[in-house]
């Protein structure tokens, strides 16, 4: 059902890519050991498997731990190219610089200010048109995320509570 997923709230779903952005994925390319520049000039191919010691085990209980720490480190690295295909994936217009707006942002950490200011926007419509930024790249971020195996990552939307609130008073009469 398509129509029940479009009706999300613009605010409290900017806020929550925002703050995916600027703190997820700053935790995430740290556990990857990657810089943002990193993820333009690496490509699919470069996404490594673990490698385990000779036994196949640590000295540990019989829980390898290198596979482990491994493991994580390319979930890690799968959701870091995830993120950066979804920012790479945004529109880019004149009327809708939404790649240069969060490239800006979350892959060079330029201030807003600076960002505003290169596209030639007053604040009020740079605001606007970040929060559409942040909107789409929850709108792609469902498809990149299937694309890069990482599909258990949250969903990024916020929905209305008005109407999902509506659709359950009317489901119970």
């Amino acid at each position: 059902m398509l129509d029940d997923s479009l009706d999300i709230d613009q605010k409290a779903t900017a806020n929550r890519v925002r703050n995916f952005l600027a703190y997820d994925f700053d935790h995430l390319l740290n556990i990857a050991g990657l810089a943002p520049n990193d993820l333009s000039v690496v490509d699919d191919s470069h996404i490594s498997s673990p490698r385990m010691d000779v036994s196949g085990v640590s000295a540990h209980g019989g829980v390898n731990h290198i596979e482990q720490s491994f493991n994580r480190i390319i979930e890690a690295e799968k959701a870091c190219h995830a993120i950066y295909k979804t920012i790479m994936n945004c529109r880019n217009g004149n009327k809708q610089p939404y790649q240069t707006i969060l490239a800006e942002a979350y892959l060079h950490n330029i201030e807003d200010f600076k960002i505003q200011s290169i596209l030639c926007y007053s604040s009020s419509q740079y605001d606007i048109l970040k929060r559409r930024a942040l909107c789409e790249f929850a709108d792609r971020w469902d498809k990149w995320k299937e694309v890069y195996g990482v599909e258990y990552m949250s969903d990024l939307h916020i929905h209305n509570k008005n109407k999902i609130g509506s659709e359950q008073a009317l489901g119970q009469h």
